[in-house]
């Protein structure tokens, strides 16, 4: 392990220098119950420093009590966070008798190795006694120990050098002397605070914020100064320059772009250590650089810089008032846009609005032409005839000689195809422009008994505009295939194609570029039957023997159709023209896809009897590359097996590229599952399973007791107060298990009456809550504070946010007093509440807490007839005791309850909305309607919603979709009805077992997405 020695500086410098470096990673909204914690600032700054962590629900609960466990996971990050590294053999050898190597609960197990090794806990008899709740006395002595081991400071030695003097009246009361002297030491660094109250108490437990002070204070007063940020420049959205306080300059990279011109809070890490600073990426405003028609039916418009985020322009063309229909194309470097015309502009003046990139709207004038034609070209000096001369060295009546032309407009856009051009034969019949093919056909007179080499003038003109174009072309010999090259295999939308196989030979073809003497392509089929198609490998794949004329992208092309793909390998095709003899060989390649080959299999981290349980599972292909692609895993030929199964793709779940295999065991004990790969290599698993987790142990409180004497008494539940752990540690959310609560000595502050707690005078109580387990033993308990107030100490008032309010409905307000150890809400009779605004002209008086706003209060439009407005009140309350005076405005609407935002979820309606966990795949049985989707999973339930509307009342519904689009993974593998509706349904195709689609679902005013296995009905 590596030691570091710091010199340890004391005094108020010290400790300014370390607040002003440390700045939080977790904001105060990160941890949603220490708002008004002494505890705060200590918890913060060792949370940015990655000491302490909160839990799931976004809490960090620093009132319940710290356990022996929970102390040895801090003191081990920070030996961590000060370089220390977990010892390699913590999974193998044991430290204390208590914690095997089997413990679930591998962070404990790690930390453990790390603190015993390091000489920071010994244990009791070689216990380390986890669970147990840890006292003031031994947390001073592990600390004491903590910074010897990492700071190199005997605070112990230091003080007797010093002489210390200690105050504090109760040492007595600790159990050693090493004890004693631990408390000592942390008085002499001013690491507890003991001059007013002279004891330190070393018997009583310590909760988890207090733990976090002690401990950000041994850091602050006893450590080095850590570095600070002292300069940020912006390079660009994603690059910061950043230099330290030790003058040397860092170059970060952001994970996520800046958002332009705003004020941003962004964290970053700079040799393993987290920092923080407020920065702005400054860009120059979006300006119009340019707005051009390219085309008859396209207008490019560009920026002086990059438009980001592209959905934030809105963009328009008009006409006079009239808005045209146009598609937007943004360029790949997104400083331009297309607008492009579904057919060619009229000529006329027209405008481009742009708005939402600034604050007035980018506008700019362009005037589109009427296409004309500007240039006619003749591409050949050559015509080629149709047909073979006679023996005569003539042509044979009834020949044709080609040659191509090629017309343009003002833009330069080939319209040789919607041109009708004269020619030199005015009757014509002899010299024809054939727009369709681009070509000019010379026959009859023209080519009838001429021979190879005989010239022939052609001349080409535009009526319209009078662009004309002649030249003198040679007779010359039919077109032959002469070169041969093929370009690749394309598919038909002319998108280049790697094969595997799982490829669909239909979907893919082989695209020839064949040229003939005159160096021209040739599109036409039967100028390719003189080629000769081999194929040296039928094993792998099959394909036609002839070649055929396919649309691939815009383009003609003559292409080798595939039949069918058998197998993976690589397959010659030759190609021979009997011709000349040219030859050419292309070597088509399908690559194998994916397929299992071998497996591990590691211990979950938990199994629990009735809980879902994820086994980590490391596949492999023949490559040794890991597969972590579910469809491929749950493959019914190349993916994996559990006992003989193939595995379900919603049994398996992948998280940070880690795969999982998803099982609840019913029943405690042990359980083996046998894994095997598509090439029968097998990975065997034995399962500790544990018993069904119980309520266990209480920790304390989820949030400060406060009380007041002028409401009812309060009622002491798990539930609603308590932080309950089942046997294994884990917090159990909504325990409805029973507890019991009395007073801890005598008390005139409180009464307690079963759990039932009356406020009688200001003050603080101490009360004992204990768990009652199942066997109606009493296992756990734990000492809690209640502060009660009769309102005389407030420090402060607020009225709790009213947010919108709905006409003619009830609307709760909360008043609360607020005290230096949190908040309490005042009775209704604390206060007098009036209500002001709309039509209601002077106050009015809010009873019983609550208000409500009749709809006829409201003000209107100019209308006719009138329609209700939404409209601003004002709540004023007077606090009886003090006089202070609060207002709150407040919006009251008409309008009906529409849904803002929502999840998917499997909690039914009746389910609190708080506990609700959101979906993101479901399945549906082929031809139903989204009133259907089920969750994946071994417990398939029906999908409701969880909603938020305007108002902000949450809940959760059953699924009643105002719109449902359909997004099939393969359009092959669906038909899909009523897309865009209310009632959309997809059916799987014949032979189609089941398909993968994403569905776009609007309920109200809100548009979400979820992945949908489409599977037959059982």
């Amino acid at each position: 392990m590596k030691q570091k020695y710091s010199k340890w500086v004391v005094g108020a410098a010290s400790a300014a220098l370390v607040a002003s470096a440390i700045v939080p990673a977790a904001s105060a909204a990160s941890f949603s119950d220490i708002e008004n914690s002494d505890h705060k600032d200590a918890i913060l700054a060792l949370a940015d420093a990655k000491i302490v962590a909160g839990y799931p629900d976004g809490t960090f609960k620093p009132n319940a009590v710290v356990t022996r466990g929970n102390v040895t996971k801090f003191l081990g990050k920070w030996l961590v966070s000060e370089n220390y590294e977990i010892p390699a053999d913590y999974a193998t050898e044991a430290r204390f008798s208590d914690l095997p190597t089997t413990t679930p609960d591998k962070e404990l197990l790690q930390y453990a190795a790390l603190v015993k090794d390091a000489g920071v806990f010994k244990g009791s008899n070689n216990q380390l006694m986890h669970t147990n709740n840890m006292s003031r006395e031994q947390m001073a002595v592990v600390l004491v120990r903590a910074i010897k081991t990492v700071y190199n400071v005997d605070l112990v030695a230091e003080y007797k050098d010093a002489d210390f003097q200690s105050v504090i009246t109760d040492l007595d009361k600790a159990t050693a002397t090493e004890n004693r002297e631990a408390i000592i030491a942390l008085e002499y660094a001013e690491i507890t605070n003991v001059k007013n109250v002279q004891q330190f108490n070393p018997k009583n437990s310590l909760t988890r914020g207090q733990f976090a002070s002690f401990l950000s204070r041994a850091i602050d007063n006893v450590g080095e100064a850590p570095l600070t940020v002292k300069e940020v420049k912006v390079v660009d959205a994603t690059t910061l320059e950043v230099t330290l306080s030790d003058d040397k300059t860092h170059t970060v990279t952001l994970p996520t772009p800046l958002p332009e011109n705003k004020e941003t809070k962004v964290e970053f890490e700079i040799d393993g250590k987290t920092y923080s600073a407020e920065v702005t990426y400054k860009v120059a405003e979006a300006k119009l650089e340019s707005v051009k028609a390219i085309n008859a039916k396209t207008i490019e418009v560009k920026f002086n810089k990059a438009i980001e985020d592209t959905s934030k322009a809105a963009v328009e063309l008009l006409r006079g008032t009239f808005k045209q229909n146009v598609t937007l194309t943004w360029s790949e470097d997104k400083k331009s846009v297309q607008l492009v015309g579904a057919t060619n502009f009229q000529a006329a003046d027209y405008t481009v609005n742009v708005s939402g990139l600034t604050e007035k709207v980018l506008t700019s004038d362009v005037k589109i032409e009427a296409q004309k034609v500007t240039s006619i070209e003749i591409l050949d000096e050559v015509a080629v005839v149709d047909k073979a001369v006679k023996t005569d060295g003539t042509f044979e009546a009834g020949t044709t000689a080609t040659v191509g032309y090629v017309v343009k407009d003002q833009y330069g856009t080939d319209i040789t195809k919607t041109t009708s051009l004269k020619t030199n034969d005015n009757a014509n019949t002899t010299v024809v422009a054939d727009s369709a093919k681009g070509v000019v056909k010379l026959s009859g007179a023209v080519v009838d008994g001429k021979k190879i080499g005989d010239l022939v003038p052609v001349v080409l003109f535009d009526a319209a505009t009078g662009t004309s174009v002649s030249k003198t072309v040679k007779l010359s010999a039919e077109s032959t295939v002469s070169s041969i090259e093929v370009a690749g295999v394309y598919n038909a939308k002319g998108e280049e194609v790697a094969l595997n196989d799982s490829s669909k030979a239909s979907d893919a073809y082989i695209v020839l570029n064949l040229k003939d003497q005159y160096g021209k392509e040739i599109t036409d089929a039967a100028k390719a039957t003189g080629l000769v198609i081999t194929n040296t490998n039928t094993t792998n794949l099959e394909i036609a023997n002839t070649v055929s004329k396919v649309k691939i992208g815009d383009k003609d092309k003559l292409v080798v159709a595939l039949s069918s793909i058998k197998k993976a390998g690589d397959t010659d095709v030759l190609l021979i023209s009997t011709t000349n003899g040219q030859t050419a060989k292309y070597t088509v390649k399908v690559a194998e896809t994916s397929t299992t080959n071998a497996i591990s299999v590691s211990q979950p981290e938990i199994a629990v009897a009735e809980e879902s349980t994820l086994i980590p599972l490391t596949v492999t292909d023949k490559e040794g590359n890991v597969i972590t692609n579910k469809k491929v895993l749950a493959d019914a030929n190349k993916g994996i097996k559990v006992g003989g199964t193939t595995v379900a793709e919603s049994a398996l779940e992948v998280k940070d590229g880690q795969v999982y295999y998803k099982t609840t065991f019913g029943a405690a004990g042990t359980q083996a599952l046998v894994f095997q790969t598509s090439t029968y290599k097998v990975a065997t698993i034995t399962v500790d399973v544990k018993a069904k987790a119980v309520p266990t142990v209480v920790r304390g409180l989820k949030k400060p007791l406060v009380i007041s004497t002028a409401k009812s008494p309060v009622t002491i539940t798990a539930k609603d107060h308590l932080i309950i752990e089942d046997q294994y540690g884990r917090e159990m959310k909504n325990s409805a298990e029973p507890v019991t609560v009395t007073l801890v000595g005598t008390s005139d502050v409180v009464s307690v009456n079963a759990n039932q707690v009356t406020a009688l005078k200001n003050g603080t109580a101490t009360l004992n809550v204990a768990l009652v387990t199942p066997n109606g033993t009493i296992d756990s308990a734990v000492e809690v504070k209640v502060q009660v107030t009769d309102g005389t100490e407030y420090n402060g008032y607020e009225i709790a946010e009213i947010g919108k309010t709905k006409a003619g409905a009830e609307k709760d307000i909360t008043v609360n007093g607020l005290l230096n150890g949190g908040k309490v809400a005042l009775a209704d009779s604390e206060y007098t509440a009036t209500v002001q605004g709309g039509k209601i002209t002077s106050p009015t008086a809010v009873t019983a807490g609550k208000v409500n706003i009749a709809d006829t209060a409201l003000n209107t439009d100019s209308a006719t007839p009138a329609n209700k407005v939404d409209t601003e009140f004002t709540l004023k309350v007077t606090i009886n005791a003090t006089g202070e005076i609060l207002e709150q405005k407040f919006v009251v609407s008409a309008d009906a309850e529409k849904t803002q935002d929502f999840f998917f979820t499997a909690s039914e309606t009746t389910a609190d909305y708080h506990l609700a966990k959101a979906i993101t795949e479901a399945t549906l049985v082929s031809g139903s309607t989204v009133a259907n989707l089920k969750s994946t999973g071994d417990a398939p339930a029906v999908v409701n919603v969880a909603t938020v509307d305007q108002y902000g009342n949450k809940a959760i519904t059953a699924l009643v979709a105002d719109t449902v689009t359909i997004v099939p993974e393969k359009v092959t593998d669906v038909k899909i009805t009523g897309n865009g509706t209310a009632a959309a349904t997809a059916s799987l195709n014949t032979g189609v077992k089941e398909a993968k689609v994403t569905l776009k679902v609007k309920v109200g005013n809100a548009t979400k997405e979820l992945k949908v296995t489409i599977v037959t009905a059982p």
